[in-house]
């Protein structure tokens, strides 16, 4: 329910702070009626507005806004653009052009909420007009921050619509983050010579109820590592556990292997108790028929969509 929430508050502080390149000329139109009007109804996002939905360790340092958008948004990138996309907008002719497209600096009024509390009011302050495409770069860079990054690559989508997304993309980053506690973990019992099947086998006996997880691959019909399975839910409680024991084992002192391994089992036994009290599931029915592979491949392919089509608005 919390992720829920902050996820929630996350989709209506952009809905809310969401502009249109052409909104000053909208407010206009009943006083100023115009046959031809600016027709450039791209959306942005202020750089200051992210700062304080997001913070500055994952937006960056408002006082240098092009130097930090700059790491967001790369010569790489300009590169790997089509000369035209599907709608036959031209590339523009040079990274200076691609980027001033998307970024767009001025000076503001507006406070910064830092994560000391403070507030801090700024007049006529450095800030800046985000594209779409300059909002997702700047999110690409985190990939904790999923939900964020579908809000930009999946315009005009429902929060739920959302939610789901993320929950399925999530997979990546905590299955990636599983993988780097499993290393150590594995690291761990080879520097002890300890016998690899058993050491697994018992994490699958604390986790899963169950030593040999074939019964749960064969309930799916799945092949392959079941760690490829599992839902963002049990990678999580998985990697804590792991991340837990490996906290203990480093800051204890002369810990035997075998006292590592109960440290290790109840810990994933603690995480298994959390998950089914926090969500009602449990780690065995949470998984997927979906393997992580293709989840990556279908966020690729998603990512690929909106490249062609968002890489190429410009703001100006």
């Amino acid at each position: 329910m919390a992720a829920h929430n902050k996820s929630k508050n996350t989709f209506d502080f952009l809905q809310k702070n969401t502009h249109r390149v052409n909104e000053a000329y909208a407010y206009q139109l009943p006083l100023t009626p115009n046959p031809h009007p600016y027709k450039n109804d791209s959306q942005y996002w202020l750089f200051s507005d992210l700062y304080n939905l997001f913070g500055g360790q994952y937006v960056g340092r408002h006082k240098d806004i092009d130097n930090t958008m700059q790491t967001a948004i790369t010569f790489s990138d300009f590169e790997k653009l089509p000369r035209t996309n599907a709608d036959k907008i031209s590339r523009p002719n040079s990274f200076i052009d691609f980027y001033s497209g998307h970024v767009v600096t001025i000076a503001n009024d507006y406070n910064i909420h830092e994560a000391s509390g403070t507030t801090i009011t700024r007049k006529n302050g450095p800030d800046a007009k985000l594209s779409r495409y300059a909002c997702w770069a700047m999110m690409k860079r985190w990939p904790s921050r999923i939900f964020a990054q579908l809000y930009f690559i999946m315009p005009d989508t429902t929060f739920e619509a959302l939610y789901n997304a993320a929950y399925k993309f999530s997979r990546i980053y905590q299955r990636a983050e599983l993988s780097r506690a499993e290393k150590i973990i594995n690291g761990i019992a080879y520097r002890h010579n300890a016998n690899m099947r058993q050491v697994h086998a018992k994490m699958d006996r604390a986790f899963f109820y169950i030593s040999d997880t074939d019964t749960i691959r064969d309930a799916y019909e799945i092949s392959g590592s079941l760690l490829d399975y599992m839902g963002a839910r049990s990678l999580m409680a998985r990697r804590i556990a792991l991340d837990n024991a490996i906290q203990k084992f480093d800051s204890a002192h002369r810990v035997t292997f075998d006292t590592f391994m109960d440290i290790l089992y109840e810990e994933l036994i603690r995480a298994r108790i959390n998950m089914s009290r926090q969500t009602d599931r449990t780690p065995e029915t949470d998984i997927s028929r979906t393997p992580i592979s293709r989840v990556a491949s279908d966020l690729k392919k998603l990512e690929r969509q909106f490249i062609n089509k968002y890489a190429f608005q410009n703001l100006r």
